[in-house]
Order: structure tokens, then sequence, then C-alpha cells
């Protein structure tokens, strides 16, 4: 019985060493190939440009993915995005051929995206090492260049490109537009902010971020500019800037407030919570009105532009890790109000929600999806007195249901709900002399 154990400890020991020395060159190689594909800028507040993980649910990851052009390293030379490889190259042809003539050249530019070359690595967050140096500049430049005279056209500042728009395509410009924010398919702002101040001659715009905030209105029903504007790391991150109030405070809550996530629009329009259109500066103005029980949302058209934008921001806000999160705040609790397409059309009924090309179920949908996989910290978010707030009120439904059932009865049969409450009434009365004669006879 000792040998037979024995010879098993013996073999298991054998069986080991065997793979010891299989697994330790492949594993160590493969330590290394996985540092070499991580930047070492990654977790760092340089870090702004991320690969979304395939995997992600409720196809985030897919609205991150560039659709015709791409647009920085992480899709450079991918086959179905050659198409606007030769529109680049012209939009550098016409912006040199406006320069050249006040002294910019090629050379010029060149030489100061080159200047920045370590910091432009440091802000993705994957290694981008199969990119030499003048390789990553050439990109750079060309894209870069592409993206401030695309602007420049969508602002009416140079003629558009016959070619490229044909005749005026909608469909090319959305899907451009759309693509130029993709979180995956973006170029850090400040090699865009040296390119257009180099090339704004004559000086015919005031700013880049002048340029952007046309192009993004193009999107949203006049996203408002709040306050002072903002600098993103990248042009999406620019757009989510544009909407947070920077003025935005938020009413402090008891610690012992429940910071629960919420319920439907249904179930609060049962407990009698209403919900009406309000007039904001943007959308992520959420209000409560407590004298008139109502949530007041502004107004958003739910279309393919807006899923791809609130896609895209709450992917950046995931993976770097924002304070803020602002647009993941609403689209949580946007989630959490939407669960049914009967909760949609409530909100559509409210002039909340207007949602063109979509059903009522594919707007549910999209909102289930934006959520899932989501962190969320209901604490931290700007709108977590309204999450305690709401959550308050639910305490008291049961009460509230039986209050609003006693006035439904009423309502139709008055004079029955009166009889009742003469009996409720005689039933107390009587309880109460019992109670009396009870005490007379035992007294304390």
């Amino acid at each position: 019985m000792a040998n037979n154990e024995e010879g098993r400890q013996a073999t298991t020991q054998h069986e080991i060493q065997l793979m010891r020395q299989q697994l330790l060159p492949s594993m160590s190689e493969d330590i290394e190939a996985a540092l070499k594909s991580l930047n070492e800028s990654t977790g760092e507040s340089s870090c702004s440009i991320f690969r979304v993980p395939q995997a992600l649910a409720g196809g985030i990851a897919e609205a991150c993915l560039p659709r015709i052009v791409s647009i920085g390293p992480y899709h450079h030379g991918e086959s179905q995005l050659q198409m606007f490889q030769g529109h680049k190259w012209r939009y550098l042809h016409t912006m040199l051929e406006r320069t050249q003539p006040h002294g910019i050249c090629l050379g010029n530019l060149i030489e100061i995206v080159a200047s920045k070359e370590k910091m432009i690595r440091q802000c993705y967050s994957e290694s981008i090492d199969n990119f030499s140096g003048p390789d990553l500049v050439k990109m750079m430049v060309l894209d870069g260049c592409f993206i401030i005279e695309f602007l420049r056209q969508i602002a009416g500042y140079i003629r558009p490109d016959k070619i490229l728009l044909i005749n005026s395509n909608s469909f090319v410009l959305l899907s451009l537009g759309r693509d130029l924010l993709r979180l995956e398919n973006q170029v850090p702002y400040f090699v865009l902010e040296d390119l257009f101040e180099m090339t704004n001659i004559p000086k015919t715009t005031s700013s880049l971020d002048n340029l952007a905030f046309r192009f993004f209105s193009c999107f949203l029903e006049g996203p408002a500019i709040v306050g002072e504007r903002p600098r993103g790391v990248h042009l999406l991150d620019l757009f989510r800037l544009s909407l947070i109030p920077r003025d935005q405070q938020d009413n402090l809550v008891e610690e012992s407030s429940s910071y629960h996530t919420i319920r439907s629009a249904s179930e609060f329009r049962r407990v009698g919570i209403g919900f009406k259109r309000s007039e904001a500066s943007t959308f992520l103005e959420i209000k409560f009105d407590s004298k008139r029980r109502t949530v007041g949302i502004p107004k958003i058209e739910i279309d393919h532009d807006l899923n791809c934008i609130l896609s895209n921001m709450v992917a950046f806000e995931q993976c770097r890790g924002q304070v803020d999160g602002h647009i993941t705040t609403y689209a949580m609790f946007m989630g959490c109000l939407i669960h049914t397409g009967d909760d949609v059309q409530l909100l559509r009924d409210r002039k909340v929600i207007s949602n063109h090309g979509m059903s009522n179920e594919d707007v549910a949908r999209f909102f289930g999806d934006l959520c899932k996989d989501v962190y969320f910290d209901v604490r931290g978010s700007y709108l977590r007195s309204h999450f305690a707030i709401l959550n308050e009120y639910l305490k008291y439904e049961r009460a509230y249901l039986c209050y609003a059932q006693l006035l439904n009865a009423f309502h139709d049969n008055p004079w029955s709900v009166l009889s009742g409450l003469a009996v409720v009434v005689t039933l107390i009365g009587m309880i109460q002399s019992v109670y009396t004669v009870l005490q007379y006879y035992h007294p304390k």
C-alpha cells in the first residue's frame, strides 16, 4: 500500500517537472509579449485613448469601432477602412496649397508633431510600438490635418470637397462624423491644436474649439456650451465636457438616505410621481419638483447619432475611471426609468423622448444594453439626491396605492365608498366603546 502511494507520488513529481520544462519558456514569452502590448502609461492620467474589450455586453464595444474611416493607430490599415485614405491626402494637399504662400509647408507640420512623439504614445492604452517614429508622425500629420480641414469645411470656412461629399451626401457626412467621435478612433487633442494654430492662415477662425462645437451641433439639437469652455483630451471628450454644466451642484443628502437604483417610470406613475419635459441647457440637467412630485427631464431625441455618442462617452468614462461620470450617471438614471416599451411611451407622451426611426422597444433595449456591465456608484453621482429622494417616495408606495384605489373607487361609485367609510367609522366607534367599558370594570 505504501509502495503504491510512493509510486503515485513519484509519478506526480515527474509529471510536474515535465510540465515545468514545457511551460516555463512559453509562459515567459507570453509575459514579455503582454508587457509589450500594453503601454507603460496605461492607468495614468496621460492615457486617454482606449481599446474597448470586445466581450463588453450591450454593444458598446461595437459602437466604438469605426465604420468608414480610420483615425489614429488602432485601426490603421484595416482593409474595410481604406475608402477615405485617398481623401485624407487630398485634404492635406488642399491645406498646403493655402498655407505654403504664407511660409508654412509640410516640413513645418512634421516638425511640430515629431517634437511630441513620446507624449502621443503615452495617450494610448495599448502599445503602438509597431509604428516607428516616422510612421507615427506621418499618421498624426495626415489624420490631424484631415480632421481640421473637415471641421473647417463643416463650418463653411473652406470650399467643400465635391468628391468627398458626393453632392452633399448626408449618409457619408453622418457616417464620417460619427467615426470622428468613436473612442478607438481618436488622436490627442494637443496634436489637433498644434496643427490648427500652425495652419490657421489667414486667421479665419478664433479657435479649434469653435470649429469643434459647430461640428457637435450637427448631432444634437443645439448642445449648449456651458460656462467656460473646458479642454478635452480628444474630440470625444471635448464633446462630453461641453454637455456638463460647470456650476452643476447636487443637494447634499443624509448618509441614511437610500442610494439604491430606482424603479421604472410606469411604477413611479402608479405612486403619484409625474414626469414632464423641462427646459435646460443640456439633457443632463434633470430636476425634481418636490411640491408637484414631478421629475423634469430635458427633451432628448433618440436616434442612431445619439446611440453612437452616448455609447462612446460611457465607454470613455468607464475606461478612464472618470470622477464626474456624468454621462454614465445619466444613462443609468434613464436606464432605470426605461424598462419596457410602455415606459418609453409614457415619456414620449410627456414630450421627454422623441424616437425617430426606432420603436419603443428598440429604445428600451438600447438603454438596457447601455447599462450592462457598467460600474456605477450612486453616491458619487451628480444625481445622487434624485435617486435618494425617489427611493424615499417608494417607502410609502403601499399607503399611496390604497389611497389612489380609494379615490378611484369614489370616482366610480361615491355612495358605495361613503357607505364603506361609514361602516369603518362605526366599527371604530364600537371598538372604542368596548375598550371604555373594559377600562371601567378592570381599572388599572
